[in-house]
């Protein structure tokens, strides 16, 4: 029993120091041209609000809503505000907040 418990601890203790080395992702702000990722951007293998920003990086909303799957094809500019990670080449944003600039 003294050895599972030994175990556990050991296990848990190895956990923590794993969460404690992942860097916390920082929100940022990025300004861009909206339009369809996959149509306009040649991102990713379906429809979705992509941008592109002025240093030509282009970006996918992870979580875009009705109005801005149909605003995308606008070509309107956009900020977002949210935290961005990397998937298979493609940069992806799990935004906090978006707002569209006519």
């Amino acid at each position: 029993m003294k050895k599972i418990g030994t175990l556990l601890v050991a296990v848990f203790a190895a956990v923590a120091l794993v969460r404690a080395a992942e860097p916390a992702k920082k929100e940022v702000i990025l300004e861009g041209k909206m339009g369809c990722a996959h149509c306009t951007y040649h991102q990713g293998d379906r429809c979705a609000v992509g941008f592109q920003t002025k240093d030509g990086k282009i970006y996918v909303l992870e979580n875009a809503d009705d109005n801005l799957m149909q605003e995308r094809y606008s070509g309107n500019e956009i900020k977002v505000k949210g935290t961005v990670t990397e998937k298979n080449g493609e940069r992806l944003v799990k935004a906090s907040s978006v707002q569209v600039l006519k």
